[in-house]
């Protein structure tokens, strides 16, 4: 099943629910929800391809979901523990943990404000290992700065919520010259703050960036995936 319709079909028909008997039951779940048969069929039938958080939440409910299973099409259909597996890197991943849209890093510059800048049903989500807030967002480590803890294609989760000042916090900071972010590890020294890459090959003047007006600290990192 390669698809999010294809799994949530398959998942249904389990059930031996039809279109209209998963809407009813999602709407007893989420009575603030706003799906129709409609949604249901477009999304079994690929014409759209994710879901918005609140209704693959239900769905996971309703359907008894693994909701690794029913986002990536990873480990069993059905929920065996209260909490399911997400992979071998991280702690355990409930049932009603939060989706996360995977950005650019040009795009995360817009999360400055904490809002959502984005339309759900355009990105890829996975669910956060972690605890953490509504806009939640994800990016993809490129480039070396951060290694070796944070190396290529590791996935970072980043709130934007959690903008305080926190010494070796990880963060998300965008620079006033720039459009796109960068990620570092923000060290207070002596009252003076920096932004820290990790790499011990980078020469000084580059591991250490003072912070001196010239950067917004707009999110903090509270969860990292390395590939399997």
């Amino acid at each position: 099943m390669e698809s999010i319709g294809d799994r949530l079909k398959h998942a249904r028909l389990a059930k031996n629910m039809t279109q209209d008997m998963l809407v009813d039951a999602l709407e007893k779940v989420d009575p603030e929800l706003n799906v129709t048969r409609m949604n249901i069929s477009h999304l079994e039938n690929n014409i759209i391809s994710s879901m918005k958080e609140r209704m693959f939440l239900a769905s996971t409910k309703v359907l008894s979901c693994n909701p690794d299973w029913l986002a990536l099409g990873e480990g069993d259909m059905t929920v065996k523990e209260p909490s399911a597996t997400y992979n071998a890197n991280v702690s355990q991943v409930a049932a009603d943990a939060v989706l996360c849209p995977i950005v650019s890093w040009v795009q995360a510059g817009n999360f400055a404000e904490v809002q959502l800048p984005y339309t759900p049903d355009e990105y890829k989500y996975m669910p956060c290992p972690e605890p953490t807030g509504h806009g939640t967002y994800i990016l993809k480590i490129k480039l070396d700065s951060m290694t070796p803890k944070f190396e290529e294609n590791d996935l970072i989760f980043v709130d934007p919520n959690q903008v305080s000042a926190e010494h070796d916090k990880y963060v998300i900071a965008l620079l006033t010259d720039s459009t796109e972010v960068t990620f570092k590890q923000l060290q207070i020294i002596d009252g003076k703050k920096y932004l820290r890459a990790l790499n011990p090959n980078y020469p000084p003047e580059l591991r250490f960036l003072p912070i001196n007006g010239n950067c917004q600290i707009i999110g903090t990192v509270v969860a990292h995936l390395k590939p399997l």
